[in-house]
């Protein structure tokens, strides 16, 4: 019997040892000092009426996902219970390498057509929205490569 398979866990356990609940205490005080930071950054940048109720509105709202980032950064990928040993050698791996590179190629077509065509017809925006859409068409292009791959391969 394989005893690596065994000792797994669904939450896994920490790089640095202990139990799975001591990898969820630990990342749950990483989630709650990023969070307050992003409240306290909140507090310092904004100009809100009730400054308290935003830094709380901040902190609960971000929770989650600095916990569920604390906990990715601390995990030990091999004591994951399901997690490949070598995920960079699945085939979805090879079809999300072949998605991003052949999406490379459009992103730099869409955009320098794009800045051409504007800059020739004299259209003017703002900065923010053009690199707002290249950034959703690469999302969207890689997004629609990858499925087309992994449809294809069935």
């Amino acid at each position: 019997m394989d005893t690596n398979r065994t000792t797994r866990s669904v939450w896994g356990r920490a790089r640095c040892g202990g139990s799975p609940t001591t990898l969820l205490v630990v990342a749950l005080i990483v989630g709650v000092l990023i969070s307050a930071g992003l409240g306290g950054l909140f507090l310092v940048l904004g100009t809100a009426e009730n400054p308290m109720f935003a830094f709380w509105v901040v902190f609960v709202i971000t929770l989650p996902v600095s916990a569920a980032l604390g906990w990715a950064v601390l995990v030990d990928r091999s004591t994951l219970a399901g997690a490949l040993d070598k995920p960079e050698d699945s085939i979805e791996s090879a079809w999300y390498d072949k998605a991003a590179s052949g999406a490379f190629g459009d992103i730099l077509l869409v955009g320098g057509l794009g800045a051409g065509g504007f800059g020739l017809a004299g259209i003017e925006g703002p900065l923010t929205w053009a690199l707002s859409a290249l950034v959703v068409f690469a999302m969207l292009d890689i997004a629609v490569r990858y499925l087309w791959l992994k449809r294809s391969a069935q």
